[in-house]
């Protein structure tokens, strides 16, 4: 546990999927108020399940005891790879939360729970608690730190590790499961690569993916949660014994039923709250469900397709269909780099996001080099597997483009953008801006102006560029007649951004 100075008690030892090092854990006398909180939180959560089950309670005339109907119930603690003691073919249906590939190290967490647990339960259990620490060897997780020193990539070890013990666990969920039997698979990353290594193991297992549901599961306040543009939805993939005379198909005649149900199924999820980053991953359920069908899926040259090129065929159909409502014009005409940077806020909402991310968007776009994001545009900084969106002002002193209309000469209109917003950040002058939108040809470049208009629907209202377009919109005319702001909210609290403007 830890203590808690500012409210003088104690709390959990661990609020996030880490154990971080603490100097301030305390001794506490579990048989007080520790004790009665564990029962109060037992009972809390045995109740709920009592009702699940259908039990009737019975007073067994002890206070707080109570004796139930028995059910046919069992709970077995062994390993979903080696299902022995159940008969093949037998279980109508099976529910499953499997390990989130390298998100939580779930066996590294749980020594510190285990060797107390040991101590006390050993001696009760020895079937359980027989080493001295929990087993990592059989985890299913990404964990590159075991493979390390071996030759060769230790993130390509670690993948073929948990694709491995996936297929092993999955293939013995097939062989218990009636033929008619149904899976219901839980699944929540962001990365594409987990979703591959997933859904390869699921195919090579034996399922299709039938259906799938994106349900918001997780709390954005948590700390794991807070603050890290973290996934909040949950894929429910449905699976089912695939016809074993499916046969094999190719990629090409699939791939463009891939981008129609992707786009089909869009607007239902949005309409469940389903939006940024969870559309993306979201629509990776209608692909898996086209692309599950049959197997193996071949390319032109004969050569087997991964399940990821099913998930960059749905990222591409998601981001045409999101420009496109954003726009709610023609899309031609529009850079890709600056679609890719209004998507970028768009879909992640955030100001920093894993730079995988932004490769995948990049080639969801097409037409230009993800790396050309740093190195030529300096619309990014990238560092340790995460990147972050440079300020206007960032960009302008790294050289990107230049707000001296004289020397503009970018063809992206972000470059536009960020020029008009870094001009008044630096002048608070409007007259200076206008300036710059007549010589440029920029006031009447109708693109440029629609730009503008995503602008406001995607970059966060707490951010600076939003507050400079804000003031620029206010004190523009010209701006503000070709530019609809769609249920524009002024927060005029903490000193305010509407200000009086200078000529």
């Amino acid at each position: 546990v830890i203590y808690n100075a500012a409210r003088a008690c104690i709390q959990k030892a661990s609020t996030q999927h880490a154990l971080n090092l603490m100097w301030n854990y305390p001794e506490v006398n579990g048989a007080t108020e520790l004790w009665k909180a564990c029962q109060e939180e037992g009972a809390r959560d045995y109740t709920p399940l009592c009702k699940l089950f259908g039990t009737k309670p019975h007073s067994t005339g002890l206070p707080g005891i109570e004796k139930h109907d028995p059910k046919t119930l069992q709970v077995d603690a062994t390993s979903a790879d080696s299902l022995y003691h159940i008969p093949d073919n037998s279980i109508d249906a099976i529910i499953t939360d499997p390990p989130y590939y390298a998100t939580i190290q779930y066996a590294e967490l749980s020594d510190f729970f285990y060797v107390w647990m040991r101590r006390v339960l050993g001696d009760i259990f020895p079937q359980l608690f027989f080493t001295d620490l929990t087993d990592k060897d059989r985890e299913a997780v990404a964990n590159p730190s075991r493979f390390r020193n071996m030759g060769t990539s230790p993130d390509d070890l670690a993948n073929q590790d948990y694709e491995a013990k996936m297929a092993l666990a999955f293939g013995e969920h097939y062989r218990v499961l009636r033929d008619d039997g149904v899976m219901t698979v839980q699944f929540n990353h962001k990365e594409s690569g987990a979703w591959d290594v997933l859904a390869k193991s699921l195919i090579d297992a034996g399922f299709e993916i039938t259906a799938s549901w994106a349900v918001s599961t997780e709390n954005p306040q948590n700390l794991h949660q807070a603050k890290k543009n973290s996934v909040s939805s949950t894929v429910l993939l449905i699976c089912r014994k695939r016809d074993p005379n499916a046969g094999q198909a190719w990629w090409d005649d699939l791939r463009p039923e891939v981008a129609n149900l992707v786009e089909q199924k869009a607007p239902d999820y949005e309409a469940n709250n389903i939006t940024g980053i969870d559309l993306y991953l979201s629509a990776f359920g209608p692909a898996l469900n086209v692309f599950s069908r049959q197997y193996p899926i071949l390319n032109s040259s004969g050569q087997e397709v991964r399940p990821e090129e099913a998930f960059a065929e749905a990222r591409v159909a998601i981001a045409n269909y999101r420009f496109r409502n954003l726009v709610q014009t023609e899309t031609a005409g529009f850079d890709p780099l600056t679609q890719w940077y209004l998507l970028a806020w768009d879909a992640f909402k955030a100001r920093e996001f894993p730079f995988d991310e932004a490769r995948q968007l990049a080639l969801a776009i097409g037409g230009f080099n993800v790396s050309d994001l740093a190195k030529t545009h300096k619309l990014l900084d990238s560092t340790s597997g995460t990147c972050k969106l440079l300020t206007p002002q960032q960009r302008l002193k790294k050289r990107a483009f230049s707000f001296n209309d004289q020397e503009f000469e970018s063809q992206h209109l972000v470059d536009g953008l960020h020029a008009i917003i870094a001009i008044y950040a630096e002048e608070e002058n409007l007259q200076l801006v206008r300036r710059f939108l007549k010589n440029t040809g920029l006031v009447s470049n109708d693109l440029f102006m629609k730009t503008l208009e995503v602008a406001f629907k995607v970059i966060p209202d707490k951010t600076p560029e939003y507050q400079t377009l804000l003031n620029l919109w206010l004190g523009m005319d010209e701006i503000k007649a070709k530019v609809v702001i769609e249920q524009m909210e002024l927060n005029l609290e903490g000193g305010g951004q509407l200000n009086l403007f200078e000529e």
